[in-house]
């Protein structure tokens, strides 16, 4: 998987040389096309499509996405999911309810910058009913910065966010989230490095496939 500071740089020149070397690699979640090889990648786009759709169906009219920089190409195709929904059920896209953090702050340590950013979006934007979080860290710290306004969630506030991680499940309320399979993604993506290993390399034949992981929303009590 690789690194943001990788993807905003885009030196991909080490993965080359590896490759060259005759060493096999597969690449997961984050990946970039401009690297030939084998690939296994959530599908971001539909899997964030459905969970603004589900907003959607909740009775969600103004909804929020906290995202990426473009760079990062899970938070790319994420965006795009969203966009998407929202077109197809007639719902034009304001640029004000679209925030976009800034990658290079690590936001685990710097929490106090994330909220404050949050917390400004919602402030400026009092009609927001829905928020579709890219990851896990977004959408928590949103239910958190909705708290603290006197917003309840789901009932004011309606949250999704994407990567079912441990914390999800915990939260207060618990949080619907989109379920990227990691497990199985890991799994993947080690038998096709094992294939490669195990068969015999010839550059000239050489054929590489991208293979995708479908998503589940898992819903639990961040919507309604």
């Amino acid at each position: 998987s690789m690194s943001k500071e990788t993807l905003r740089q885009q030196d991909y020149h080490h993965f080359n040389e590896t490759m060259n070397q005759g060493m096999p690699i597969v690449m997961f979640d984050r990946v970039v096309s401009d690297i030939k090889c084998d690939k296994v990648i959530v599908d971001d786009f539909n899997g964030a499509k459905n969970a603004v759709e589900k907003l959607i169906s909740n009775k969600c009219k103004s909804i929020a996405l906290i995202t990426t920089k473009d760079y990062v190409s899970v938070g790319k195709l994420r965006t795009q999911g969203y966009l998407e929904a929202l077109q197809e059920n007639k719902i034009t896209p304001e640029a004000d309810l679209i925030l976009k953090m800034d990658d290079t702050l690590d936001y685990e340590v710097h929490l106090e910058a994330l909220e404050a950013e949050i917390e400004q979006l919602f402030k400026s934007n009092k009609k927001i009913d829905g928020v579709f979080a890219v990851n896990e860290l977004y959408a928590l710290s949103a239910m958190k910065v909705a708290r603290k306004l006197g917003l309840n969630v789901p009932n004011d506030l309606q949250v999704i966010g994407f990567t079912d991680g441990v914390l999800s499940k915990h939260a207060t309320p618990s949080l619907t989230t989109v379920s990227q399979h990691a497990q199985q993604m890991g799994e993947k993506a080690a038998h096709l490095l094992i294939d490669k290993i195990e068969s015999e390399y010839n550059e000239e034949e050489e054929q590489f496939q991208t293979v995708v992981i479908a998503t589940d929303l898992i819903e639990r009590e961040s919507t309604k």
